[in-house]
């Protein structure tokens, strides 16, 4: 510890903000500087960085870079993945640099605002869906651990949901590829238009038309509630295509984090078992952890087969 605090004495002679940061433990050693770069992981308020280098860093052991904006400076923020005590933390360099070196930095960066506006759309791409913009599978695999980390820590539950397009290769077969993305994205935009926004909930593409939503602070009865409107909105909603309007239906898994789980797998493997079950009870359903039943429709059973086809309005 002693040699790793002479290095960082030694850094900050050429970097504004240095600092040893663990995201998923929400510490940092030393103290973190106060202030303009006080992070979201160390004071647990405001919005999360979207795209957290220092994660990034840890999870892949490799070296990361992005330019931020802060109040109307720039600032390039490099992470490095350090052994310390038995565990994987993050070494940040944070740098005020000028606009010729953001300039530099970007590839078509622009001036003035569009430079701000460059800097916002490179680090959305690398965490947005290119197709329905929602967050992608990289974002999930970065986020999660921290939902769990932070979980733990002040023993506040969250949901995981699985959703599932039914008969979504019916669509692609029948209609065609540019037709089920027209259908993959409305799907995408009736779920976030209808997410809690004050929860610190998200949604992401886990991937084909599968796709994840994280209700914060939410048990199991209130996040199966939250979802069957979410699949009655899908159900009740024509979706407008280029080949007419469609009636779509969706399966939906939910888990509620239990604290045994230690990892995305066994998070997955959770919330995937009861997609499969509502899959399984015939489709257009939820399926819960702790709910011997399945919701449809108004019917409440117990697995009984149905199948509802596709077809136009």
């Amino acid at each position: 510890m002693t040699t790793l605090l002479t290095d960082l004495t030694i850094l900050e002679k050429y970097y504004d903000i240095v600092r040893v940061i663990d995201p998923l433990a929400t510490a940092s050693l030393p103290p973190a500087v106060c202030g303009l770069w006080d992070c979201y992981h160390l004071r647990n308020s405001a919005p999360t960085c979207k795209n957290c280098v220092s994660l990034q860093a840890i999870q892949q052991k490799e070296t990361f870079s992005k330019m931020e904006v802060r109040k109307g400076k720039f600032y390039m923020i490099t992470a490095i993945p350090l052994e310390l005590d038995g565990r994987t933390v993050a070494l940040e360099l944070i740098k005020c640099v000028s606009e010729k070196t953001v300039e530099n930095f970007l590839p078509m960066p622009g001036k003035g605002t569009n430079l701000c506006r460059s800097i916002a759309k490179l680090n959305d791409l690398a965490i947005k869906d290119a197709l329905t913009n929602i967050f992608n599978r990289r974002y999930i695999n970065e986020q999660l651990p921290l939902e769990i980390s932070l979980a733990k820590q002040h023993n506040q539950p969250f949901s995981i949901v699985m959703a599932d397009i039914d008969y979504f290769k019916q669509i692609n077969d029948q209609y065609g590829h540019l037709v089920g993305d027209e259908v993959l994205k409305l799907f995408a935009t009736q779920l976030q238009n209808n997410i809690r926004t004050n929860n610190g909930d998200w949604i992401a593409r886990y991937g084909g038309e599968e796709f994840l939503i994280v209700l914060n602070n939410c048990l199991e009865s209130p996040a199966y509630k939250i979802t069957e409107k979410f699949r009655k909105i899908i159900e009740q909603t024509p979706f407008t295509t280029s080949a007419g309007q469609l009636h779509i239906t969706a399966s939906f898994g939910v888990h509620t984090f239990s604290g045994q789980e230690n990892d995305l797998r066994q998070l997955f493997d959770k919330v995937d078992s009861q997609l499969y079950h509502a899959k399984q009870a015939g489709r257009n359903c939820t399926a819960a952890t702790n709910r011997k039943n399945f919701s449809r429709n108004g019917f409440t059973g117990n697995g009984v087969n149905h199948v509802k086809k596709l077809r136009r309005f």
